[in-house]
């Protein structure tokens, strides 16, 4: 794969330092057109929200377009961002296909870049991918980037016709783009392995957050544990067993509960407390009344104080099916939360087994139960796992680096479109 200065390549793994990377210079302004499907609490919203953060007028003028939260979802700018600038909404752009619904979206997104004239358009999600990449290519925008921030075709309940016409629609709307961004190298290859792009088009760029709001003395944590059990109506001591998630299939949360049993015959007075919302919230609560849980396992839905609740677990657990590079592992590391993960995706890029928190294979739930409970049992072993990660997340995951990489990756895909003829001539007016 070609080694684009600056940033991973997706296959080797190698990285070049953007230090010894001088910008070429770009136009001024430079206009930047940034879409994605929908502004859900999770990573992507996150990830979109930095970008547009640092990358504003008078140097970065920004189009942010997005589609609206789906029922049960929380929005991020509600619960996690509300200072943040807000995305103009397209209520046509929607995840689920819809022939007519996304023609709408499609000429909305059009009429949107013919007034803005970017330079760069930046779709995130796969719906906003392929409806924006397409209005950029019917408006010439010069310069076209996207990010997959997971691969939606493993462990997502598709149907086979739409898991196929999705995968068609990828790896076409991948030949009119200039960079595919992944957030691990694994998630790369999975995806070139998949036929998507060219091994020349892919690149990694490592997720960054702020998370200074995460972090906190040792008051502080023991402020919020006592908060949360209080609100509970637990004891002070009581080992608390956390998930922050959206409600979904693809996070296996059921195979926490599976293993809650387990969990339980070891540390017999634990408890479980989930917060988080989505299509999965119902079916969850149901299989925990089944099991004689209820009283064990505490759903407090969508929660903006999600830092302390970090802070108050005794155990992070995040069962999923597949991962991109989730948000709440890195908000954990901040927090000093002890974590057990299942290893899919670019889970093993933040989670060092036996380092910085337990790995288990996903859809497990024994071996899910034992990690949790040696964590719980453990309170040395877990206090060096949270410090320890702690210490390489401030080090890895900075906003900082990340903002950095996308200044070096445009000014690097504004220089290749000008040196290409054929690219030069759609330049903006």
């Amino acid at each position: 794969m070609k080694l684009h200065d600056g940033a991973t390549n997706a296959v080797t793994g190698r990285q070049k330092s953007l230090v010894a990377f001088m910008p070429p210079p770009l136009e001024s302004p430079f206009r930047i057109a940034r879409i994605s499907t929908r502004p859900a609490v999770g990573g992507a919203a996150a990830h979109v929200a930095l970008l547009v953060k640092h990358f504003q007028a008078p140097d970065y003028p920004t189009l942010f377009l997005s589609g609206c939260p789906e029922r049960g979802e929380g929005d991020f700018y509600d619960l996690r961002a509300p200072t943040e600038r807000r995305p103009t909404i397209i209520r046509s752009l929607r995840r689920e296909p819809d022939l007519g619904r996304d023609a709408r979206a499609l000429r909305t997104l059009v009429r949107h870049f013919r007034s803005f004239k970017p330079h760069l358009v930046d779709t995130h999600l796969s719906k906003a991918g392929i409806l924006g990449r397409l209005a950029a290519r019917l408006t010439r925008v010069p310069v076209v980037m996207h990010t997959f921030h997971v691969n939606i075709f493993e462990g997502y309940n598709w149907d086979s016709p739409q898991r196929s016409l999705y995968l068609k629609l990828e790896r076409a709307c991948a030949r009119w783009t200039d960079r595919l961004i992944c957030l691990s190298d694994d998630l790369g290859e999975e995806l070139l392995g998949l036929g998507i792009g060219q091994a020349s088009q892919w690149q990694t760029i490592r997720l960054g957050l702020e998370l200074d709001n995460f972090e906190g003395t040792a008051q502080q944590h023991h402020i919020d544990r006592e908060q949360l059990r209080r609100e509970l109506g637990l004891p002070t001591n009581t080992p608390v067993v956390g998930v922050v998630a959206r409600l979904a299939p693809v996070k296996g949360l059921k195979f926490l509960l599976d293993a809650a049993p387990q969990i339980l015959s070891g540390v017999p007075d634990a408890h479980f407390v989930i917060a988080g919302d989505g299509p999965s919230r119902q079916r969850l609560e149901e299989q925990a009344r089944q099991m004689k849980l209820a009283n064990r396992v505490h759903f407090l839905g969508m929660r903006a104080d999600v830092a302390a609740l970090y802070r108050a677990f005794d155990c992070l657990t995040l069962p999923s099916l597949q991962e991109g590079t989730p948000i709440s592992l890195i908000e954990a590391l901040a927090a000093q939360a002890p974590i057990v993960a299942s290893d899919v995706g670019g889970v093993s890029m933040l989670v060092q087994h036996e380092r910085t928190g337990l790995l288990v294979p996903a859809r497990n739930s024994g071996a899910l139960a034992r990690s949790v409970v040696r964590v719980l049992k453990s309170p040395d072993e877990a206090r060096r796992l949270g410090e320890t990660g702690h210490q390489q997340m401030r080090h890895e995951w900075s906003a900082t680096r990340l903002v950095e990489d996308h200044r070096a990756l445009y000014a690097r895909l504004w220089q290749e479109s000008q040196a290409n003829p054929i690219r030069s001539s759609a330049q903006v007016a």
